[in-house]
């Protein structure tokens, strides 16, 4: 299962689209998604559509962010890592050797 990921222009061809009062598959067809994409979309959130596609841009933002392996390099940890690579002429095996 793939993903879809909208656009904040998007969003607003919608909100255009659904002011003209145009359907689900109409608006799909026109921004190249399925029809099940635009429904999500338009039932993100619980407020009418025009008045929230900033929250609903805000909330795939916030969602977005929360993907992916986090990581454990601080500020400091790279400040040590170029030290050695850049400075010291270390190899990346020793910098890691020494980090772990």
């Amino acid at each position: 299962m793939g993903t879809t990921i909208l656009s904040f222009e998007d969003r607003v061809v919608i909100e255009t689209l659904r002011y003209e009062s145009r359907s689900l598959k109409y608006i799909a067809d026109y921004l190249g998604f399925s029809k099940t994409t635009i429904f999500n979309e338009v039932h993100r959130l619980t407020d009418e559509y025009h008045t929230v596609k900033v929250k609903a841009q805000a909330d795939h933002e916030a969602k977005l962010s929360h993907r992916g392996r986090k990581t454990i390099l601080t500020s400091n940890l790279k400040r040590l890592i170029e030290e050695k690579i850049k400075i010291q002429k270390w190899s990346i095996e020793q910098v890691a050797h020494v980090v772990r």
